[in-house]
């Protein structure tokens, strides 16, 4: 699998961010020992993506640096994309992180790599807060994503900032585009189509409240939901495994592929 780091200048952000991809490897010709088989290169091909966050204070070399999921991507045949985010609940002023990852960087990176934009091949997930930042683009974008990933996530930031900060800006975040179990059951309410959740925590996390709440929330809406939870701290081994996990549950196909429209000549 291709490591790449990549920084570029963000309208979203006024000013230069920082990406790291995971790029599969491709089929290899057959006959010919391990690596040293020539690749089979399809222009035609495409992959589908997993937009992975990290969490507070943290940026995108976290995953590759901390967690070892090289192996398990490049055997799902995924593209895995990791942008940095300092703002997760949108209270900075002139870095629009939101914007960056829901709008912006989807179509930077289809530009510069073979990835499926179709919703059916397009997950989202992190940890920490940065679970947190996917449920709340997936449920401002549901028609992007068919799954999102929470791991040890503070998925009710309201009940977070209100233990953890102080209830400082909590009240503001209430019904707004934030709001991640607001967003839900107005999606619920709505009829609306909605990402596949997948929600994990451990047990000895401190953000075991948190997440109980969330997923009660969930529950009650009777939505696509998967509660995961097992012995585990606010750690990168609990966040490496439940990533390997989550891997293991996406609707992969395993292999990249040419998509619909182009098979039909459409």
């Amino acid at each position: 699998m291709a490591y790449i780091r990549l920084s570029f200048a963000s309208t979203s952000l006024m000013g230069n961010t920082d990406v790291s991809v995971f790029y599969p490897d491709p089929p290899r010709a057959p006959g010919f020992p391990g690596a040293h088989a020539p690749a089979t290169y399809d222009k035609d091909k495409r992959y589908q993506v997993l937009w992975l966050m990290h969490g507070g204070g943290g940026d995108y070399s976290d995953w590759p640096l901390d967690a070892m999921i090289q192996r398990k991507c490049n055997a799902a045949q995924i593209v895995v994309v990791m942008p940095t985010i300092k703002d997760f609940t949108s209270t900075m002023t002139g870095a629009d992180y939101f914007k960056l990852v829901a709008e912006e960087l989807p179509e930077f990176i289809s530009f510069l790599f073979p990835i499926s934009r179709k919703r059916e091949d397009n997950f989202i997930a992190g940890l920490s807060y940065g679970g947190y930042f996917s449920y709340r683009v997936a449920l401002n974008y549901p028609e992007n994503y068919a799954c999102v990933g929470s791991f040890a996530s503070p998925l009710d930031v309201v009940m977070d900032i209100n233990r953890m900060h102080k209830g400082s800006g909590a009240d503001a975040i209430v019904g707004t585009n934030r709001d991640v179990l607001g967003l839900a059951k107005k999606l619920k309410e709505s009829g609306s189509i909605m990402p596949k959740m997948y929600q994990a925590c451990g047990t000895e996390d401190f953000t075991w409240d948190f997440n109980v709440s969330a997923r009660d929330h969930f529950m009650s809406l009777k939505l696509d939901h998967t509660w995961v939870q097992c012995p585990g701290t606010h750690n990168f081994e609990f966040w490496d495994d439940q990533l390997k996990k989550f891997v293991d549950w996406l609707p992969l196909k395993g292999t990249s592929f040419v998509p619909r429209a182009e098979k039909e000549g459409v």
